[in-house]
């Protein structure tokens, strides 16, 4: 969840306004369709998620682009984590978007890919994004964190299910590693030669015997070395 982590930072300790259900419905911009999609394709993250002076981890891959929907895949260590849409609908002289956000499934989600509140913290990361490209404006991180923390403080149901789920999922992660460590040492793989430090072989050098050379030494030893008969 490095994406969630590093764009929310301190989300729910976030202050200011916050007026739930604006963009419920999708946020007015006095832009034709047109002019909102050439904006938004040209949208990516930079300092203002990935920090000053680094070499951009989190950003925007644009997968597709058209005066009704424009799709993007976020990219982490350039790995898939997750999909934005942003649905453009006209509205008198000027379009209405609206952000909708998915989680990829991936190991460090810890099975909560699903989840409404992960996935609804993310896509206000991303609202403000848009939001903050149409406007001209830089990305507001206080009013971000202000939205989350304000839907979290709004919703105790949904953060008490997502707790129950991650300690849900953390106890079935423990349980099938400690399973996957029981069934292989039931099957003896610890205790067999070659393995953890014990020897590859029991044989026993004798004092007679004459050392062999590897196979790849090559006799160049100022005194023949091992290949001194």
């Amino acid at each position: 969840m490095r994406f969630l982590a590093m764009v929310a930072g301190a989300g729910v300790l976030g202050t200011g306004a916050y007026v739930g259900g604006v963009f419920d419905r999708g946020e007015y911009y006095a832009m034709a369709p047109k002019d909102v999609e050439a904006r938004l394709a040209d949208m990516n993250f930079g300092a203002e998620v990935n920090g000053e002076g680094s070499d951009e981890a989190i950003r925007l891959a644009l997968r597709s682009r058209g005066p009704s929907l424009l799709r993007w895949d976020v990219m982490v260590d350039g790995k898939r984590a997750g999909e934005v849409r942003a649905n453009l609908a006209p509205a008198d002289t000027g379009t209405r978007v609206s952000v909708t956000f998915q989680f990829a499934e991936g190991d460090n989600m810890m099975g909560l890919e699903e989840d409404p509140l992960v996935n609804d913290i993310a896509r206000i990361a991303m609202e403000e994004k848009v939001d903050s490209t149409l406007d001209g404006r830089a990305f507001d991180k206080r009013r971000m964190q202000a939205r989350m923390a304000a839907m979290i403080a709004a919703n105790p149901g949904k953060v008490a299910t997502l707790q129950k789920s991650l300690r849900d999922n953390i106890d079935k992660e423990m349980l099938e590693a400690e399973r996957d460590f029981s069934e292989v040492d039931a099957a003896g793989e610890y205790g067999k030669p070659g393995s953890y430090g014990e020897p590859g072989s029991y044989g026993k050098p004798t004092m007679s015997a004459k050392p062999q050379r590897p196979a790849d030494y090559e006799d160049t030893h100022a005194d023949g070395g091992w290949g001194d008969n």
